[in-house]
C-alpha cells in the first residue's frame, strides 16, 4: 500500500492474535468471516483482529502490518595489515525493514495438497491445544492462510560480501 505522505509499499493486511484453542473461545469472540459464506470461526482457526469491532472479519479490518523500507542501510569495509599479510573484508547491511515470506506462506499455509514444512506438524488438531499454526483444511474455507502479519518477518541483515586474504 502506498498513500500520500507515507512510506512507499507498506504491507497491508490482517493482524492476527493467535489461534483459537477451543471452539468455546472462538464462540466467545463472536467473529465470522466476511466473505459470501459468512461462516463462524471455530477452534483451530486464526484469531484475526476485528479492528472495526463489528464481529465480521472483512476488508475493513485490514491495516498496515509491515514496512519493507529499512530504517538504515549501507556498507562498510576494513583492511587489516600484518607484516606482508593483508585481510580485506566488505559488508553490507540493512536494519529495520520487514519482508513478506511467500515461501513460508505456501509451505505452511495448510490449505492445499502440496508438500508442507515440518512446522505444520505443530498445527492445531484438538480442542484446547495451544499453537501458533491453525488447523489444516483443504481449500482453506476460513481464510486462515490469508495475507496477514503471520507471514511478515524482520528483514534486517548483515552480509559479508567480500573477503580476501593476501600475501
Amino acid at each position: 500500500m502506498t498513500q500520500v505522505g507515507g512510506p512507499v509499499g507498506l504491507f497491508y493486511g490482517y493482524k492476527t492474535q493467535g489461534v483459537f484453542s477451543t471452539s468455546e473461545d472462538a464462540a466467545f469472540a463472536g467473529l465470522r468471516d466476511g466473505r459470501a459464506d459468512g461462516d463462524v470461526f471455530r477452534g483451530g482457526d486464526m484469531h484475526f483482529a476485528d479492528l472495526v469491532a463489528d464481529g465480521v472479519i472483512d476488508e475493513k479490518d485490514k491495516t498496515v502490518i509491515g514496512d519493507p523500507n529499512p530504517d538504515i542501510f549501507g556498507n562498510f569495509g576494513t583492511s587489516l595489515h600484518y607484516k606482508n599479510w593483508t585481510l580485506n573484508a566488505f559488508f553490507s547491511y540493512s536494519l529495520g525493514n520487514d519482508i513478506y515470506n511467500y515461501q513460508r506462506a505456501v509451505l505452511e499455509g495448510g490449505s492445499t495438497y502440496y508438500n508442507q514444512t515440518t512446522a505444520v506438524l505443530n498445527r492445531w488438531t484438538s480442542e484446547g491445544q495451544v499453537t501458533e499454526i491453525p488447523r489444516a483444511e483443504l481449500g482453506d474455507p476460513m481464510g486462515n492462510s490469508r495475507f496477514s502479519d503471520r507471514w511478515i518477518e524482520d528483514g534486517s541483515y548483515l552480509k559479508l560480501k567480500t573477503l580476501s586474504l593476501s600475501y
